[in-house]
C-alpha cells in the first residue's frame, strides 16, 4: 500500500493524485505524454531513416554486381560481333568466289567473274587478318575483366555512397575467375577454294566460250532443220510438200510451231511416212511408156530411200552429246552410184539389154537380173525402148532435189542441218563437260569450306560466365543528436551482398549496325566489285542468323542481279551446282542476341564459385 504525505487539513496527499483531476485532466499527466510521443515521433523516423538507408545499401549492392557483370556481358556481345564479322567476311569472300565461278560459265559475264573471284579472294585475305587481331584484343579483354569488373563495381559504390551519407567499400568477384584461352579457327579450306577458283577460271572461261559458240552454230543448224521440216509453212517445207504431194494425215504430217519444241526425230519421221506413202501409191503420169519407165524407177526410188530412212534416228538426252544419223539420199547420178541403188541385182535382163522394169516390151522373157554397176562394165547394154541406164535413175533424185518444190530438197537440207548439228552439238558438249568439270571442283571445294566455317565459331568461356558477386561494408557519417533519443546519435554500419548473372535480351541483336562505316575501314580491296559487295555483306549478317537459308537467299539475291543468260544453260547449271553445295554445307543459326546481366540469388552463383565472397556467403547460409 502506498503511504501518501499528510495535508494541513489532515488528510494524505497521494503522489498518483499529480496525474489525477476532477475533471480527469492534469498538467504533468499531459506533458508527460506529449514527451512520451514525441520520443516515439523521433525514435520511428530515426528507424524509418535507418531501414531506407539499409535498403539503399542493398540496391547500391545489387548494381554493383550488375555493374561487374556487365563487363562480362558486353565482353559476350564483343565475342559475338566479332564472330559475325569473321563468319560472314568467310560467306562473303566464298559466295563472290563462287558466283564469280558462275559467271565464268557465262561468257558475257566472265570479265565481270573474275573480279568478282579476286575481290571474293581479298575478302578471305582481309578476314585473316582480322581474325587474328580479333584473337588477339579479345584474349587482352578476356584477362582484363576481373579488373574490370571490380574496378567498375569500386566506381558505382563510391558514387552512390555519398548520396548515402557514408563510406563504402566494395568487393567484386567473377565467377569463375579464369576464362579459357581464345581460339579462332584457320580457314584454310576458304583460302583454297579461292586458289581453286582463281587457278580454274581462265580454264572455265575458255571452255564455256568454246561451248556457247559451238551451241550458237548447233542452234543454228537446229533453226535450219525446223525451217526445212515445218517452220517455213505455207510457204515449201517438207510439212507443206509432204500435205500437197501425198495428203499425209496430221498424225502423220505434224505441225510444230516453234523450235523449242520441235527436234530432228519429227523431220525423220515424217520422211518415213512419206516415203512409205509415195512407195505405195506411185503411178504413172502418163500412158506413154517412157511415163511407165519414169514411174517404175520412182518407186524404186521411195523404196531405196524409205529402206534408208529405217536405219536413221535420233538419240538426245543429258549427260550425252547427241547421236543423230538422218541419211542422206542421192541427189544426182554421181551419188546414186555410191548406194546400193547402183549395185543391187533387181533389174530385169532380156535381149543382152538391162530395162527399167518388168512391164518394158523389150523385157519380155527376160532371163535373169541385173545391175546398173553391170550395165556401165559392159556386162548389159542399154534398152531402145525404155532407154533405162544409170543416168535415167539418177535424174530421178535430182530433179526433186535440185528444185525447191521438191520434197526431197528440203529433206536433203534437213538432213545436212542434223549432221551441223550433231558436230556442234557434240562440240559443245565436250566443252561444257569441260567447263563444268572445272567448275564443280571449286564448288566442291566452297561446299567443304563451308562445312568448316559451320565448326569453327569463335567460341568464349570468360571470367564471369557463371555470374558475378559483389559485397559492401558501409558507415554511416556521425550525425547530430536525435530530439527525445539522445542514446541514438548515428544510423550505424551496413553490410550487404548480391549477384548478378547474365541473359539474352530478346528485343536487342548485336548485329543491327555492325555495317555502319564499314566501308571506310575495309577500303580498297571492295572497291572493283563495287555497292554490290557491301549489300551481299549485309546479306550475310543476316545469313549469320538465319543459317542455310539465309546463305541461300543471299546467293539468290547476287546471282539475280547478274545476267546469267546464254545459249548453253551453263549458268543455270552452275547455280544450281552452287546452290545444292551450300545445302550440303548445313550451316546452323548463330545466336545473335545482346546478353545482360540481370540480378540473381546469391546462393546459386556462390555454389560455382572460389573466392572470398563466395566462399562468406556458402558458411553464412550454411551452404
Amino acid at each position: 500500500m502506498t503511504r501518501g504525505r499528510v495535508k494541513e487539513n489532515g488528510t494524505r496527499r497521494y503522489p498518483t493524485e499529480w496525474f489525477r483531476g476532477e475533471s480527469g485532466y492534469t498538467t504533468l499527466g499531459a506533458a508527460c505524454a506529449i514527451l512520451a510521443a514525441c520520443s516515439l515521433a523521433f525514435f520511428c523516423a530515426w528507424f524509418s531513416r535507418s531501414y531506407s538507408r539499409a535498403a539503399g545499401v542493398q540496391a547500391v549492392a545489387d548494381a554493383a554486381a550488375l555493374a561487374a557483370e556487365n563487363e562480362v556481358a558486353e565482353f559476350v556481345i564483343a565475342v559475338r560481333v566479332a564472330d559475325a564479322t569473321l563468319l560472314s567476311m568467310s560467306l562473303t569472300g566464298l559466295t563472290l568466289v563462287g558466283v564469280g565461278t558462275i559467271c565464268c560459265c557465262v561468257p558475257p559475264a566472265a570479265s565481270a567473274g573474275k573480279t568478282l573471284i579476286d575481290t571474293g579472294t581479298r575478302i578471305l585475305e582481309k578476314r585473316d587478318d582480322v581474325a587474328e587481331t580479333a584473337r588477339k584484343t579479345l584474349s587482352a579483354m578476356q584477362d582484363a575483366l576481373p579488373a574490370a569488373a571490380l574496378l567498375q563495381a569500386e566506381t558505382l559504390v563510391q558514387e552512390n555512397a555519398e548520396e548515402l551519407g557514408g563510406n563504402a567499400v566494395a568487393y567484386a568477384e567473377l565467377v569463375p575467375s579464369t576464362g579459357e584461352e581464345i581460339s579462332i579457327g584457320d580457314v584454310q579450306s576458304a583460302r583454297l577454294a579461292a586458289e581453286e577458283a582463281q587457278d580454274k577460271s581462265d580454264q572455265i572461261t575458255e571452255a564455256a566460250q568454246k561451248a556457247s559458240e559451238a551451241q550458237d552454230r548447233a542452234d543454228e543448224a537446229l533453226n535450219e532443220g525446223y525451217l526445212h521440216d515445218c517452220g517455213n509453212a505455207p510457204g515449201y517445207c517438207m510439212y507443206e510438200r509432204a500435205d500437197k504431194l501425198a495428203m499425209l494425215p496430221s498424225s502423220e504430217n505434224p505441225m510444230f510451231h516453234s523450235v523449242n519444241t520441235w527436234s530432228f526425230s519429227v523431220a525423220l519421221e515424217r520422211a518415213k511416212a512419206y516415203y512409205r506413202f509415195r512407195s505405195v501409191h506411185e503411178t504413172p503420169e502418163g500412158e506413154s511408156l517412157e511415163e511407165q519407165a519414169k514411174s517404175a524407177l520412182r518407186v524404186r526410188f521411195y523404196e531405196f530411200a524409205s529402206a534408208e530412212l529405217d536405219k536413221g534416228y535420233v538419240r538426245e538426252g543429258e549427260g550425252s552429246a547427241p547421236d543423230i544419223e538422218l541419211p542422206l539420199l542421192p541427189s544426182n547420178t554421181s551419188e546414186m552410184k555410191e548406194t546400193s541403188l547402183y549395185t543391187e541385182v533387181a533389174y530385169p535382163v532380156a535381149n543382152g539389154n538391162l530395162h527399167a522394169w518388168s512391164g518394158c516390151p523389150e523385157a519380155a522373157g527376160s532371163g535373169g537380173l541385173g545391175s546398173l554397176a553391170q550395165q556401165d562394165e559392159g556386162l548389159y547394154g542399154v534398152c531402145p525402148t525404155c532407154d533405162f541406164d544409170a543416168v535415167s535413175l539418177g535424174k530421178v533424185a535430182a530433179a526433186s532435189t535440185s528444185i525447191e518444190n521438191g520434197f526431197e530438197y528440203h529433206y536433203e537440207k534437213v538432213a545436212k542441218a542434223a549432221r551441223d548439228y550433231e558436230e556442234a552439238a557434240g562440240e559443245a558438249f565436250v566443252a561444257e563437260h569441260e567447263a563444268k568439270e572445272g567448275a564443280q571442283g571449286v564448288f566442291d571445294k566452297i561446299s567443304e569450306a563451308l562445312g568448316e566455317l559451320a565448326g569453327s565459331r569463335i567460341e568464349a568461356y570468360p571470367p564471369g560466365r557463371f555470374g558475378a558477386l559483389a559485397a559492401i561494408a558501409f558507415d554511416a557519417e556521425k550525425e547530430g543528436d536525435v530530439p527525445f533519443v539522445s542514446v541514438v546519435q548515428q544510423t550505424g554500419s551496413f553490410a550487404a551482398v548480391s549477384a548478378a548473372v547474365l541473359a539474352e535480351d530478346q528485343e536487342e541483336d548485336v548485329l543491327s549496325s555492325l555495317l555502319d562505316g564499314i566501308a571506310d575501314e575495309v577500303g580498297p580491296p571492295l572497291s572493283d566489285a563495287a555497292p554490290a559487295v557491301l549489300s551481299l555483306w549485309n546479306s550475310m549478317l543476316e545469313a549469320y542468323a538465319a543459317g542455310t537459308d539465309g546463305l541461300l537467299g543471299a546467293v539468290e539475291k547476287l546471282i539475280g542481279s547478274i545476267p546469267l543468260i546464254g545459249s548453253t544453260g551453263l549458268g543455270t547449271w552452275a547455280s544450281g551446282a552452287l546452290k545444292d553445295g551450300i545445302e550440303s554445307a548445313g550451316l546452323e543459326p548463330a545466336n545473335t542476341l545482346s546478353a545482360k546481366p540481370f540480378v540473381s540469388n546469391t546462393v546459386h552463383v556462390a555454389q560455382r564459385g572460389d573466392g572470398v565472397i563466395a566462399q562468406a556467403i556458402l558458411a553464412a547460409k550454411g551452404g
